[in-house]
């Protein structure tokens, strides 16, 4: 019996070519390659953009030619991380601080779930120091400090708690535009 069911049966639907499967991984996994590789190899949200794309065309003849089967020794997602990896030592490219080989040994998805998440948190403290100073601190009082609108209207000098969501909706404009 495979360690990874939900990914035995998406490989079986991506062998058959199901564009609208292979749609909906390419769309769940963009963002934590991005993440992976602009952490672990120093590259910038173009070129980590860019490699994933690669990484997913690797990944798409492994699949369709039949080199990648049921049942998987890993998941879908640390095969690609693995293809990314190596793609980036092919090409010179980010200081990368990783082994050489990807593990023979897959790894446990709560330790996947844990460097994704160190992976988005240093995402988003990178964007909160790009996106100034007003705007760090309204979403530092929204999200890490739990203030309710109101709070945030009279800690920060605002008119009123509309005015306070309407800076915190641009604030958060500013960066899903950086990313």
């Amino acid at each position: 019996m495979s360690k990874y069911p939900d990914d035995d049966r998406k490989l079986s639907q991506l062998a058959t070519d199901d564009s609208q499967a292979w749609k909906e991984l390419y769309d769940e996994l963009r963002s934590p390659f991005r993440l992976f590789i602009m952490k672990y190899g120093a590259m910038g949200p173009e070129a980590a953009l860019e490699l994933y794309q690669d990484a997913m065309v690797v990944l798409y003849r492994n699949i369709i030619s039949g080199k990648l089967q049921p049942p998987l020794a890993s998941a879908l997602k640390t095969y690609l991380f693995g293809i990314g990896k190596i793609l980036l030592k092919k090409r010179n490219e980010g200081t990368g601080n990783w082994d050489d080989d990807i593990p023979d040994l897959p790894v446990a998805p709560e330790v996947e779930s844990r460097q994704d998440e160190a992976a988005r948190a240093e995402l988003v403290r990178q964007l909160l120091d790009k996106v100034g100073e007003s705007c760090r601190q309204i979403l530092e009082l929204a999200y890490l400090r739990g203030f309710v609108m109101e709070a945030i209207a009279e800690e920060l000098g605002l008119p009123s708690a509309g005015a306070a969501r309407k800076r915190k909706h641009d604030c958060l404009k500013k960066m899903r535009d950086l990313l």
